[in-house]
């Protein structure tokens, strides 16, 4: 059933993508080796991942080495290569149309900046299909609970309330998993799934907020 997930978390998404995202026991994805071997676990030979600068670039998976490595997410029309997003705490977003498919990593400095919308213009030069067509992906991230924000990130943009609940004096919880729903949803895309998986709370997961710096999963998305 769509949405179901996978003791390996692995979820089945329309158009005949998968989405998998990978454990603390798969290893520190930045390794080559390590990423390889998850990848092949999951029988993916080819996969882009832009290196992540926490901005809001979004460059085509044929970029070069230089593009992507000043980009923090990629799209592609073409089916025989699978993209992907590192991540502690950042959600990855998942776009999916019938004939393209775009990742990014959704750190609050990037929701903040515009990545949403800017993942969402992309998609449009590689896609021919409707955006209310699309369907968007959320994955494993912080979840609002466990996420609290000073001032300086409360002011770096208008912030939907659905996704504040009030904290200590100058801080709020910040739930950025509902604000990227609510910016594809101001872009005409509606059909959202969120994972719901908070990678502070699971054990399987290694969470800078938790356990402080250390190593990352990642989330790749191809079609199979």
């Amino acid at each position: 059933m769509l949405g179901d997930v996978h003791p390996t978390l692995q979820w089945q998404l329309p158009h005949g993508v998968h989405v998998a995202y990978s454990t603390v026991a798969d290893g520190d994805q930045r390794d080559r080796d390590a990423r390889h071997a998850w990848l092949a676990s999951r029988g993916v030979s080819r996969c882009v991942v832009p290196r992540q600068i926490h901005g809001t670039r979004i460059v085509q998976a044929d970029a070069d080495h230089h593009d992507l490595a000043q980009a923090d997410g990629v799209v592609s029309a073409s089916f025989a290569t699978a993209l992907g997003a590192f991540g502690a705490d950042c959600p990855g977003l998942v776009l999916v149309a019938g004939d393209a498919l775009g990742v990014a990593h959704c750190g609050w400095r990037g929701v903040a900046g515009g990545i949403v919308a800017r993942l969402v213009a992309a998609m449009r030069t590689v896609s021919a299909g409707d955006p209310a067509r699309w369907h968007a992906f959320i994955g494993p991230g912080v979840s609002g609970r466990r996420y609290e924000v000073d001032q300086p990130v409360l002011a770096a943009r208008t912030w939907p309330p659905s996704a504040l609940t009030p904290a200590r004096a100058g801080h709020a919880l910040l739930d950025v998993v509902e604000t990227i729903a609510v910016d594809l949803a101001e872009l005409g895309i509606t059909t959202v799934q969120r994972c719901g998986i908070c990678t502070h709370d699971d054990p399987r997961l290694w969470s800078y907020r938790h356990r402080g710096a250390g190593q990352v999963q990642m989330l790749a998305a191809w079609r199979g």
